[in-house]
């Protein structure tokens, strides 16, 4: 299993600053690290660049329709970019149920008058990216004290916390790590890329994309729902 390391020392010798045997001095390892981990931040806001989704739990109060979301949130994961589902769990039933929730637009929600109405059971969910956690607004705001909240969200590759750090990823990560850890560090050494690094860069960043392609079900727009329509919308008579 590859090192933070071993990822530095082979961007470095991509790009000439290291030869066979040598080894990164302690500054430019540190500033390698450094780059590989804004290359993840940056990575994180690509939704074909994360392999997996995690399901996490939380209580859903009666009575509240509105949660954080991030670390030591209400919803206890880090606070995603991208949701992809959200669903209720009752817990009155034997076994539990668990139901999905229409994912409401920006125009959707707006569109709600009464957004703090209540409903034994919640029908949809808007989740409002807010920094440093999330909003995620439950509607209507369910009365029942039986359930829980289930949120499904990609979660990215979480930045290395040394060079010792183990890069335990999906086939693909690891060449992509190299090169494109290579073209990050160019400017710091007054390097310009060769078409060769570029190409292999673009085609790893490709085929991990094309690796993290889930199917999908059709959407459609919310709104057409009688249940969560409050007014008129021009495009959907």
């Amino acid at each position: 299993m590859a090192t933070v390391n071993d990822i530095v020392v082979a961007a470095l010798k991509e790009i000439g600053v290291l030869a066979a045997g040598e080894t990164a001095t302690a500054e430019d390892a540190s500033d390698a690290l450094a780059s590989l981990n804004r290359l993840l931040d940056q990575w994180a806001a690509e939704r074909l660049q994360i392999y997996t989704v995690t399901r996490t739990t939380w209580t859903i109060a009666a009575n509240d329709g509105q949660y954080s979301v991030g670390a030591s949130a209400d919803v206890n994961v880090a606070r995603p970019v991208f949701i992809d589902h959200v669903h209720f769990v009752d817990t009155s039933t034997d076994p539990d149920t668990e139901s999905a929730l229409q994912p409401l637009t920006e125009d959707a929600w707006a569109r709600i008058e009464q957004k703090a109405l209540t409903a034994t059971l919640p029908q949809a969910w808007y989740y409002n990216p807010t920094f440093p956690t999330g909003t995620l607004s439950l509607w209507p705001v369910p009365t029942s004290a039986t359930l829980l909240g289930a949120l499904y969200a990609p979660q990215a590759v979480v930045a290395f916390s040394a060079l010792t750090s183990s890069v335990s990823l999906p086939p693909g990560y690891e060449r992509m790590l190299v090169k494109h850890l290579a073209l990050e560090l160019l400017p710091s050494y007054e390097k310009q890329p060769n078409p060769v690094l570029l190409e292999a860069a673009r085609e790893s960043r490709a085929v991990v994309k094309a690796a993290n392609k889930r199917l999908m079900d059709l959407s459609f727009e919310l709104a057409a729902l009688g249940s969560v329509r409050s007014a008129y919308d021009i495009r959907l008579g």
